[in-house]
């Protein structure tokens, strides 16, 4: 009879380095798990660094955003108070300017006045009517109203011919049946203002370079 080809004490000791090697794997495959839960926290927690650093970097630009904002907003309003500061100091000059001439002239589209009032207001309460007039000059039997602006525009001389007229005779009631001719003056005109005034017959007062210069070939008697 032959021999066994495995012993007891071959199947056992296969058995036990089987057990070992299996300790070992297992031991291994717990290491690199190890490594990896601690690889995978360290990704985590250099990802939330990362995440931190750039909502930081991010809350730093809003802010500066916010802080260039408010800057250009403030020089923005700056500016536009110049801007409204030198337009209306150029405004009076040229309101100036105008009123100096016709009180040195005392005459507008060649007729001659006795009296010249600026800035001229009145309030009727009975009416619940104001208004205010820039240049108003005077004779026996005609009244100028002027308009001055630093630049006249197409809406200027419409308010001239469509409501100042129409308000003076209610509020200056001495001067009803007086005729009444129109003027405005500027150091600058819109095209279509000038247009307007032309085809509405008011005059035109210009301020070219250091001179005031009239155009009042076309005025008409309101």
């Amino acid at each position: 009879m032959s021999e066994p080809k495995y012993t007891f004490e071959m199947v056992w000791q296969a058995l036990m380095e089987s057990r070992e090697q299996m300790k070992q794997a297992s031991a291994e495959a717990d290491k690199r798990a190890a490594e990896a839960d601690r690889r995978s926290a360290e990704t985590d927690k250099q990802m939330k660094q990362r995440a931190a650093e750039e909502d930081k970097k991010s809350a730093e630009f809003r802010k500066q955003m916010k802080e260039m904002s408010a800057e250009t907003d403030r020089r923005i309003k700056e500016l536009s108070r110049n801007i409204a500061g030198i337009a209306e100091s150029n405004g009076k000059m040229a309101e100036q300017a105008i009123y100096n001439t016709l009180e040195r002239d005392m005459k507008f589209a060649g007729i001659d006045f006795d009296y010249i009032d600026k800035n001229k207001k009145r309030m009727v309460k009975s009416l619940d009517l104001k208004a205010e007039y820039d240049v108003i000059m005077y004779n026996g039997d005609t009244i100028a109203i002027i308009e001055t602006k630093y630049q006249v525009q197409k809406r200027d001389v419409i308010k001239l011919v469509k409501k100042q007229v129409d308000s003076f005779r209610k509020l200056f009631k001495e001067y009803a049946n007086y005729k009444i001719i129109l003027g405005v003056g500027g150091s600058s005109f819109d095209a279509d203002a000038e247009q307007e005034a032309e085809d509405n017959g008011v005059g035109i007062i210009k301020i070219i370079n250091d001179k005031v210069e009239y155009f009042t070939d076309n005025i008409r008697i309101y």
